[in-house]
């Protein structure tokens, strides 16, 4: 289940459907005691959702960013017994360290983008100044 609050925030409406397929698959491995423990990377979730390796990297990386999951423990590639990142869902309390929910996506917004392309700026952009007319009186 999805809360209102959670699909209604700008962090979500920023996902994109990969994105939001990806923060599902973290929800459906939550069983309700193991946040902190959510031991996921990025093949799994790549076979679980049906995309390549490097989208299935880029949503992690963009839930992270946009404060939907924390990482808890990195994971050991160059160790023999080979172990995934293990992550936390931030609407819930981390069941490890007892840490209370964070809902970091609550406090994400987006940057703020020019609608002005630079070249049809009529003010000069910051730190630059604009040259001085001489002006004939006469």
């Amino acid at each position: 289940m999805i809360d209102g609050y959670i699909m209604r925030s700008a962090a979500w409406d920023a996902l994109t459907p990969v994105d939001r397929a990806a923060y599902l698959f973290f929800k459906w491995k939550f069983d309700g005691l193991n946040n902190g423990r959510l031991a996921l990377g990025c093949r799994e979730l790549a076979a679980g959702i049906h995309v390549s390796k490097n989208t299935a990297n880029r949503s992690l990386d963009n839930l992270e960013g946009k404060g939907f999951i924390a990482r808890t423990k990195l994971s050991g590639f160059n160790i023999k017994n080979r172990v995934a990142t293990e992550w936390r869902l931030t609407e819930y309390p981390c069941g490890v360290t007892g840490e209370l929910p964070t809902k970091e996506f609550m406090k994400w917004a987006p940057d703020e983008e020019s609608t002005v392309p630079p070249e049809g700026r009529t003010v000069p952009p910051e730190g630059q100044k604009r040259p001085q007319r001489k002006v004939k009186y006469g």
